[in-house]
């Protein structure tokens, strides 16, 4: 009788090994902001004053809810690739600014906030990779509100830049 209920004890055990870890809880939705996911750097009108192009290529990571709180926590993947003008910077240092804004499900940008990340300019016309971890909390957000939000990645431009893209575009 024993055995018989040792032997149906390890059963139990091992079937509990054998379940699959629960699903993850949903995440707010990472997105690169259509229109500011590039930026570029001129010190000139002509094809040889073309100093450098960065791209956003895309957001890794996740998230977990902790009590009433949702923490963030995502990798952003961008490259810079140097044109004929990239190195008349007297410094050889390179910053691109870039914000992460977060979106509730109304449409309103609960906070944004910007990063500057700064990099030696790449030698030679090869593309350097640069990639940035962050966190972030959304206080009062949980499980069945999270899904709805949006978080919005993107390269900081003047508003004059952003003008002329949106004319650009149509």
């Amino acid at each position: 009788m024993e055995r018989r209920i040792a032997a149906l004890a390890a059963l139990a055990v091992l079937a509990g090994c054998n379940r699959p870890p629960p699903e993850p809880l949903p995440c707010p939705r990472p997105a690169i902001l259509d229109g500011a996911q590039t930026l570029e750097r001129r010190t000139g009108p002509g094809a040889a004053d073309f100093a450098w192009r960065a791209t956003m290529l895309g957001i890794g990571g996740g998230c977990r809810y902790e009590g009433a709180d949702l923490r963030l926590r995502y990798t952003v993947d961008m490259v810079v690739v140097p044109g004929p003008a990239a190195g008349r910077r007297p410094d050889g240092q390179l910053e691109l600014p870039w914000f992460v804004a977060v979106v509730a499900p109304t449409g309103a940008v609960i906070a944004k906030e910007t990063f500057a990340s700064r990099l030696a300019l790449p030698e030679g016309p090869g593309p350097r990779r640069l990639r940035e971890e962050l966190e972030q909390r959304i206080k009062g957000v949980g499980p069945a509100e999270g899904p709805a939000w949006t978080i919005y990645f993107g390269f900081e431009i003047d508003p004059e830049e952003g003008l002329l893209r949106l004319r650009e575009r149509r």
